[in-house]
Parts: structure tokens; C-alpha cells; sequence
């Protein structure tokens, strides 16, 4: 019988699509030996574990977790934004929040919670959810983006390509649950996913094949902005949580989006609807 090492590093192989001989290419280790160490006959070294975690791409929990799984400890910290030695990546994310002014940015952890945001985002969440409605949702102040994209009373009555956006939401949380089905990623998904599919006649605002992008149409008032989004990750983390951290920053994908989020900045959102019943 396959050893627990074995039956997690053959699930990657399978989730990365990889061959025993593919995985003993870019490892530089012997198709035989992985052979032997997937059927239990053989167990891995430390140095083997790092040759093939790197070999398969694993994010850094995956690493430590095939590191526990050997026997050993694991190798990578997970530490919180609010230590000291995190001074340094704590504030290239209030530099990158500030600077993506006046278009909203976010930033989530592994569970998809938002850690941090800018005032553009605070904005936009505070009219179209409002205040009492997060509260609501998230008694604990820690405000979930999927739970808040998905809840009846949360942004998605004010999405409308919400069965675009439902089906790329769902889209990325498969991706991210890839490995690891007990994943947040993939706790969320099953929820998500398990409710009846949307009508089928119902059919998005805008769903035109020229856009290069899929753009967020979000109702404010009386106005629709259109908004395109951006992921961004830490280029060389060494440490789990930071790999984890997404950054989710908003462009305006019109004209109209662009004044409009400049002049909610300038004054308030109110101020910015009235600018735009007068235009």
C-alpha cells in the first residue's frame, strides 16, 4: 500500500498532470526511485522533498505539509502582518493600497478575509452593502470577500453581470482549491455552487465577446461602473501566510467610471451621483 508521503505526492502529480518521468525530469531524481517512494518501498530524504516540492511547483503550506508528512518539521514560517519582521512587507502594501487612489484595492488571505483596503474600497462597500449590512454579515469586523461577492445582501444585487462574475468566482476558486479539496478555497466553492444555477434565459448586461476582459458592472445609484481587476502576489515570499496574500486592485474600464471614481474621492459618493445626473 502507498505510504501517506506517497498517496499526497501522487495527487500533485496528478493535479500538476505530470508523469512519473515528467516529475523525475525536473527534479533530477530517478523515475524508479519517485516510483519506489510512491509505493512506500522507499522513503523520501529531506533534500528529496525539496528536490520534488520545487520540481511540481507546490505553494509553500503544500511544501510544509509534504515535509510533515515525512516526519520532519516544516520548513516555512507562517507568521502575522502585525510582527516586526513583516514591517517591511506590511508597508509595501499600504504603499501599493495608497497609490491605486482613487480606484479600489483589496487585500485577502488564504481564507479570501479582507486584511486590508483602501478608502475607494471602504467607499464603495459602505454605499452599496452599507455599515448595519456588514455588520450583519460579519459580527466578527472581518469581512469575507467571497461570502460578501455571493450574499443576497451583499454586492451581488449590485452586479449586474452577476452570472458572469458567479461562474469566474467559482472558476477561481476551483483553481485555487486545486491540491487540496478541504481547502478554504474549496470549502467555499461547494457552498457556493451547490444552490440552483441561474435561469437560463437569464443572460448578462454585458457580455460583449470584443472586451479583452471580463469587466465588474456595478450599480451605484443611478449609475453602472465598469471595472477590470488585477491580481497581484509577493514575487520571492519565504513565508506562507505572505505567499497566500492576494491583492485585488480595480481599474476603470470607461470613461464614466473613471470620473465618477474621482470625484466620489474629491467629495463622497453622494456628491459624485449628483456630478452625474447633471452631466
Amino acid at each position: 500500500m502507498k505510504s501517506s508521503f506517497g498517496s499526497v505526492l501522487s495527487e500533485w502529480r496528478a493535479v500538476r498532470r505530470l508523469s512519473q518521468l515528467d516529475l523525475a525530469l525536473l527534479a533530477g531524481i530517478s523515475q524508479r526511485h519517485i516510483s519506489f517512494v510512491e509505493s512506500g518501498r522507499a522513503l523520501p530524504s529531506r533534500d528529496m522533498i525539496f528536490k520534488l516540492a520545487e520540481g511540481l511547483d507546490l505553494p509553500l503550506r503544500a511544501r510544509n505539509d509534504l515535509f510533515l508528512t515525512a516526519g520532519f518539521a516544516p520548513v516555512y514560517p507562517e507568521r502575522g502582518l502585525d510582527l516586526s519582521e513583516m514591517e517591511a512587507a506590511r508597508g509595501a502594501l499600504e504603499l501599493i493600497l495608497k497609490h491605486q487612489e482613487p480606484y479600489p484595492a483589496i487585500v485577502m488571505d488564504a481564507n479570501w478575509n479582507i486584511v486590508m483596503r483602501n478608502e475607494a474600497a471602504s467607499r464603495i462597500l459602505a454605499y452599496c452593502v452599507g455599515v448595519d449590512a456588514l455588520r450583519a454579515l460579519f459580527p466578527d469586523g472581518v469581512i469575507n470577500f467571497m461570502e460578501m461577492m455571493f450574499a443576497p445582501n451583499g454586492l451581488r444585487p449590485h452586479i449586474i453581470n452577476w452570472n458572469d462574475w458567479r461562474a469566474a468566482l467559482l472558476r477561481r476558486l476551483r483553481r485555487e482549491a486545486a491540491g487540496n479539496a478541504n481547502s478554504p478555497s474549496g470549502i467555499l466553492r461547494r457552498k457556493f455552487d451547490s444552490g440552483p444555477p441561474p435561469p437560463a434565459g437569464d443572460v448578462s448586461h454585458h457580455n460583449d465577446s470584443s472586451d479583452p476582459m471580463l469587466s465588474l458592472e456595478l450599480c451605484v445609484g443611478d449609475t453602472s461602473l465598469r471595472l477590470f481587476t488585477t491580481f497581484t502576489t509577493f514575487g520571492t515570499p519565504q513565508d506562507v501566510s505572505l505567499q497566500e496574500l492576494r491583492i485585488d486592485m480595480s481599474f476603470p474600464a470607461d470613461e464614466v467610471t473613471r470620473r465618477f471614481l474621482h470625484a466620489a474621492a474629491k467629495s463622497s459618493i453622494e456628491a459624485a451621483l449628483k456630478l452625474h445626473q447633471m452631466a
